[in-house]
């Protein structure tokens, strides 16, 4: 391959990866938080506690 091929490539190769990065940073987050994945209790049983602890 000829260096400039390569150069061309490897530009081609981050202008696509910053791309993707802004995207997915400026992208609306469905699940703010946690995602769930770190054993927190979930609205809903947050919820369903509340219930209960009412009187």
């Amino acid at each position: 391959m000829s260096p400039q091929f390569q150069t061309l490539a490897a530009l081609v190769l981050v202008a696509l990866a910053t791309a993707w990065l802004v995207r997915r940073s400026l992208a609306k987050r469905k699940n703010p938080g946690c995602g769930g994945d770190c054993g927190c209790a979930s609205s809903e049983v947050k919820a369903a506690a509340a219930k209960i602890a009412r009187p």
